[in-house]
């Protein structure tokens, strides 16, 4: 009578993520590339834009607007900084969707989670941004502690080069689009399968044979 040891474990869970992956996860993972690019576009017009003014003509802008001296040259400050500390910040995001995109294709339930919060938030702040920008024209002919704010926006404008507002604006709803897409195909059922961890697998144990 001869007898054949157990396997080491009976429960053999199968990983999330091991079976076929369906094109739901796989086009969710090129949009995130997607968003990823459009982010550094976005990040390199915004540097670009300010670079290219002349000196002094943000302040300038403010200065004819109402302000003095000093606090013409504070707010360009804070408008320059602001620029490229948003462009950092885009770049940033822009790496953190690569990773995101690396870890949804291979069926990591974290990445599709921080995916839905990360494009969550993505798709109300660009929505909210050209919803304004639709209707900023209305929000802008008043007048803060003597500054006319319509005027300000208007020079600003107008001292940017005239594809910036255009290509910004494309952009932004490519952006929109292909993160509303990614939340979305997120949560179909094929790619709720592919994330969903299986239940463990029951090898029943050897038993002595004769």
């Amino acid at each position: 009578m001869s007898y054949t040891p157990p396997p080491s474990g009976y429960l053999v869970p199968a990983a999330p993520g091991s079976g076929p992956r369906p094109s739901t996860v796989s086009l969710s993972a090129l949009l995130l590339y997607v968003i990823s690019a459009v982010l550094v576009i976005s990040s390199a017009i915004s540097v670009y834009t300010f670079a290219s003014m002349p000196d002094g003509v943000i302040e300038d802008i403010y200065r004819d607007a109402g302000m003095d001296s000093s606090l013409a040259e504070t707010s360009a400050a804070a408008a320059s900084i602001g620029s490229y500390a948003g462009a950092a910040v885009y770049v940033l995001l822009a790496v953190l969707f690569v990773v995101l995109g690396l870890f949804v294709g291979r069926g990591k339930q974290w990445a599709r989670i921080t995916t839905w919060v990360l494009a969550g938030i993505g798709l109300c702040c660009v929505g909210f941004g050209l919803a304004f920008q639709s209707v900023g024209s209305s929000f802008g002919t008043s007048n803060t502690g003597g500054i006319d704010q319509a005027e300000v926006t208007e020079r600003l404008a107008a001292a940017m080069p005239s594809w910036s507002a255009v290509v910004s604006t494309g952009l932004s709803v490519v952006l929109l689009l292909s993160m509303l897409a990614v939340i979305i195909m997120l949560a179909l059922p094929p790619s709720n399968a592919y994330f969903r961890k299986p239940a463990p697998e029951w090898t029943p144990p050897a038993y002595p044979t004769v």
